[in-house]
C-alpha cells in the first residue's frame, strides 16, 4: 500500500483540499428533534445550489458502558445550534487507501445533502446510502461519497457512519451483547430520517435505502427484517447480498472469546471475556481482529472476521432473527418494496491485489476456490477432484499463469459475487412475489472507474466499487470528466436510473423520454417451477445499456451443474 499512498500524493488524483474551507460559506439553519443544525450552502456542477449538513450526531456516543451495545437515542445536541459545516470523526478503522488508523469510537454521525431546504411544493424523495468496506473500514464522508450528481436529479441524499469490525459486530449474548450493533446503527439512522427529514424538504414516506458491497449486504438484511422494513420503501443492493459467502459471521461467540484471550489469556469465563473486551483499547480490539481468522478463512481469501450474525434472542431491535437464506424462502417475507440487485463485470479484479502475487498457490490448490456452500468436505479427495474440474473449466490445460490471471479474476468474481447473486435472484423470483426486482450487470470500463485507477489494476472489466464514481463524486481523487465524454453520459444514465427508481419505483419509467432504453423487471416464477424455468433478465450497463439474458451464462451454468451434483440443486446451499 506504500506504493499506492505515494501515487495518491504525487498524482492529480490526490486532493489536499479539505471540506473545512466551507466554514465561511453561506450558512443555513434547520431545526430537528434534537436541536438546530447549521449547514452550508454550496453549488452543484450544473450551477444550482444545495445545502450540506455534515457530521450530525444521530445517537449517543457508543463509549464506556454503551460499547458493543445497540445505539441509544440522542435527546438533545450539546449546543443549541450545532455547527454542521464539516464532517466529524469516522468510526475507528484503518483507511483502505493510506493504511493509516483514523477515527474514534464517538463516530455515529450522518450527513444530509438537500437541493434546497426552503423550496415549496412537494417534498423530495430521500436516498439513504450505506457505505461498503468489508464491515472493517470506510465511512459515509465526502472523500468517497459526495452526492452532487444525484442531487442534480432532485433528491435528498443521506450518508452515514456505522460501527465497524469488532466494535460493531462483536457477539457475546451471555453478557447481553446481542451482536449487529453496526446494523442497529444503520436502523437508528433510518429512524432519525423518519423523524427529521421533512425539515430538510424530504419525504419521510418515500425513502430508498441503497448500499454497496458490505453496505449492500446490510441493505439486504434490512430488506428481510420486519423491524427495519417500516422505515424505507425501496432498496438497491450494489455488489452485495446477505446470502453471499462473505456476508455472515460463523462461530461468532467463539471468535469473540478468541479475541479476548489474545488480549488476556486468563479470560476463561464469558464474564471475564466481556470485561477484558470492555477494558481493552479500541486499537487493541481492531488491531488483533485478523488473528481470529481460521485457517480455512485465510485459505479462501475471506479476511473479514467480524460481521453480521444471526441473533439468538428475538426482541424489538432484533434485525437478523434467522439466516437470510432461510428468510429468502419465506413467501413474501419482503413486502411490496421494489428492489435493484446487481454486480460489476469484474468484481474479482480487486482480489487480484493479493491473489496476483501468489498465482502458484491457486494453480497448486484450486480446491480453495470451491464455495463453502458446496457440500464437499474441505481437503478431501472429492474436493481435490472438484478443484481439478474448476481449474480445467476456467484455465484449461495451461493452468494459472500470468497470461491467464484475468481468468482468475473471473473466478473470483463468480466465487465471491455472481454464483450466490444468481441464487438470491432466483429465490427472490420464486418466493418474493410482492417485491418487483430489477437486475443489472455493470460492465462499463471507462474514465470514472476510480477504484481500478487508484489501485492501478489493469485487468479488463469493471472492478468492485467502480460503479460508485458514476453516482458519487470522489473528492479524495479530485478528478472529473468533461460533460461531453462517454463516461459523463454513463454517469448521467446511472444517476437518472437510480433517482427514477427512488421517485417512481422503476428505473426507466415510460414517462422519462430522456432514456432511450427500458429496464425490464425479472419475471416471477412459481416456487415449485423447475430449475430450468428461471431466466435472469438483466440490464447490461455500458455506454449503450441494453437488456440481456443470463449474464455470464456459461460460467453460471457450470456452477449450477456443480451444485446439482453435490447439493441436489442450485438453491440448496450448505450453510
Amino acid at each position: 500500500m506504500l506504493k499506492l499512498t505515494t501515487f495518491l500524493k504525487s498524482s492529480r488524483f490526490f486532493s489536499t483540499t479539505s471540506v473545512r474551507w466551507m466554514r465561511n460559506a453561506d450558512r443555513v439553519n434547520v431545526k430537528v428533534h434534537q436541536g438546530t443544525v447549521c449547514g452550508v450552502r454550496e453549488t452543484l456542477p450544473n450551477g444550482n445550489g444545495f445545502c450540506a449538513f455534515r457530521g450530525i450526531p444521530y445517537a449517543k456516543p457508543p463509549v464506556g458502558e454503551l460499547r458493543f451495545n445497540a445505539p441509544q437515542p440522542l435527546e438533545r445536541f450539546p449546543q443549541p445550534v450545532l455547527d454542521c459545516s464539516v464532517e466529524r470523526d469516522v468510526c475507528f478503522s484503518r483507511n483502505m487507501f493510506t493504511q493509516e488508523l483514523e477515527g474514534s469510537e464517538d463516530c455515529l454521525h450522518l450527513n444530509v445533502y438537500t437541493p434546497a431546504v426552503e423550496r415549496g411544493g412537494n417534498p423530495l424523495p430521500v436516498m439513504v446510502f450505506i457505505h461498503g468496506g468489508a464491515f472493517l473500514f470506510g465511512s459515509g464522508n465526502s472523500d468517497c461519497y459526495s452526492p452532487e450528481y444525484l442531487l442534480q436529479e432532485d433528491v435528498i441524499v443521506v450518508t452515514l457512519n456505522y460501527r465497524l469490525g469488532s466494535l460493531g459486530f462483536l457477539h457475546l449474548p451471555s453478557q447481553g451483547v446481542e451482536g449487529n450493533a453496526g446494523l442497529k446503527d444503520q436502523l437508528m439512522v433510518l429512524k432519525w430520517v423518519k423523524q427529521n427529514i421533512a425539515n430538510f424538504n424530504g419525504d419521510p414516506n418515500n425513502v430508498t435505502l441503497f448500499g454497496e458491497s458490505a453496505g449492500a449486504a446490510s441493505v439486504h438484511l434490512h430488506l428481510l427484517s420486519p423491524v427495519s422494513q417500516p422505515y424505507f420503501h425501496k432498496a438497491i443492493c450494489q455488489s452485495g447480498l446477505s446470502v453471499m459467502e462473505w456476508a455472515m459471521q460463523l462461530d461468532s461467540v467463539e471468535r469473540t472469546r478468541h479475541l479476548a484471550r489474545l488480549i488476556n489469556p486468563d479470560a476463561k469465563t464469558d464474564e471475564q471475556v466481556y470485561r477484558t473486551l470492555m477494558d481493552a483499547s479500541h486499537v487493541e480490539l481492531m488491531g488483533l481482529m485478523v488473528n481470529t481468522l481460521s485457517a480455512d478463512e485465510k485459505r479462501r481469501g475471506l479476511p473479514m472476521p467480524f460481521k453480521p450474525v444471526v441473533e439468538e434472542s428475538v426482541g424489538p431491535d432484533t434485525i437478523v432473527p434467522m439466516h437470510p437464506f432461510h428468510a429468502m424462502q419465506q413467501p413474501n417475507r419482503i413486502p411490496s418494496i421494489p428492489i435493484i440487485f446487481g454486480n460489476n463485470s469484474g468484481e474479482g479484479i480487486i482480489m487480484m491485489l493479493d491473489a496476483g502475487k501468489k498465482l502458484d498457490l491457486y494453480d497448486n490448490d484450486m480446491a480453495r476456490m470451491i464455495p463453502r456452500t458446496v457440500n464437499v468436505a474441505p481437503e478431501s479427495a472429492a474436493s481435490e477432484r472438484l478443484g481439478s474440474e474448476v481449474k480445467q473449466f476456467y484455465f484449461g490445460s495451461a493452468g494459472v499463469t500470468e497470461e491467464s490471471a484475468h481468468k482468475l479474476a473471473d473466478l473470483m468474481t463468480d466465487y465471491h459475487f455472481d454464483i450466490l447473486g444468481n441464487t438470491c435472484a432466483e429465490l427472490h423470483a420464486r418466493h418474493q412475489h410482492s417485491s418487483p426486482m430489477f437486475y443489472y450487470n455493470f460492465t462499463y470500463d471507462g474514465e470514472l472507474n476510480m477504484y481500478k485507477r487508484l489501485l492501478q489494476l489493469s485487468y479488463p472489466g469493471a472492478c468492485h466499487a467502480d460503479e460508485l464514481s458514476y453516482l458519487f463524486l470522489m473528492r479524495l481523487a479530485n478528478y472529473d470528466v468533461n460533460p461531453e465524454t462517454e463516461a459523463a453520459q454513463v454517469r448521467r444514465n446511472m444517476c437518472r436510473m437510480w433517482t427514477n427508481f427512488a421517485k417512481h419505483g422503476h428505473p426507466t419509467p415510460p414517462n422519462d423520454q430522456s432514456i432511450t432504453y427500458r429496464w425490464e423487471p425479472v419475471d416471477k416464477i412459481p416456487p415449485t417451477a423447475s430449475s430450468d424455468s428461471f431466466q435472469l433478465q438483466c440490464l447490461d450497463i455500458n455506454a449503450e445499456p441494453k437488456m440481456i439474458l443470463n449474464p455470464n451464462g456459461e460460467r453460471i451454468q457450470f456452477w449450477r451443474n456443480v451444485y446439482r451434483q453435490w447439493n441436489d440443486n442450485f438453491l440448496k446451499v450448505k450453510l
